[in-house]
C-alpha cells in the first residue's frame, strides 16, 4: 500500500481535522490518522517508510512551520516525508487553505518511495516471457 493511497482511502473514513491524529472514536483526524484507519496493521510500516525518506518541503516554507500540532523550527527545507505530510496537511490544507487534500495526495504520490510489494509485483511481471505478455 502506498501512503498516498492510504490518505485517499482514509479521507472517506474520517473527517479531516488539523493537529489531531485521531479523536472522537476515530471519526476525525489528520492525514496520518487517515493513513492509520485505512492501513490497519500496515500503519507502522508506512510511517517508518515516510520517517526515513528525506525530502524538501514543496511549499517553500522554512523557519517556524506548523507540524503535528506543534510549531517546528526547520533550519532548512529538507525534512522527512512524514513531517512534510503533517506540515502540508495542518498548515496548507487545513489552515491557509492554499492546498487541497487532493493536491496533497497527488504530491505525496509523486514523491513517495515505491511500495515494496508493488516493486516485487512489477519485477515478477517484467520477468514473464514476451510471448505471455502478447497473449494477454
Amino acid at each position: 500500500m502506498r501512503i498516498s493511497d492510504a490518505i485517499a482511502l482514509g479521507r472517506t473514513m474520517i473527517k479531516p481535522l488539523a493537529g489531531q491524529h485521531l479523536i472522537n472514536n476515530q471519526t476525525e483526524g489528520c492525514a496520518w490518522g487517515m493513513v492509520q484507519v485505512s492501513s490497519g496493521s500496515r500503519y507502522n510500516e508506512l510511517q517508518q517508510r515516510a520517517a526515513t525518506y528525506r525530502i524538501a518541503l514543496p511549499c517553500g516554507c522554512r523557519g517556524m512551520v506548523i507540524g503535528g500540532g506543534l510549531i517546528l523550527q526547520l533550519a532548512e527545507r529538507m525534512t522527512n516525508l512524514s513531517m512534510v505530510v503533517v506540515h502540508l496537511f495542518n498548515d496548507h490544507v487545513m489552515t491557509r487553505k492554499d492546498w487541497t487534500l487532493d493536491q496533497l495526495i497527488d504530491w505525496v504520490r509523486s514523491v513517495e518511495p515505491a511500495d515494496p510489494e508493488e516493486k516485487a509485483s512489477e519485477a515478477a511481471v517484467s520477468n514473464v516471457p514476451e510471448e505471455v505478455h502478447s497473449a494477454v
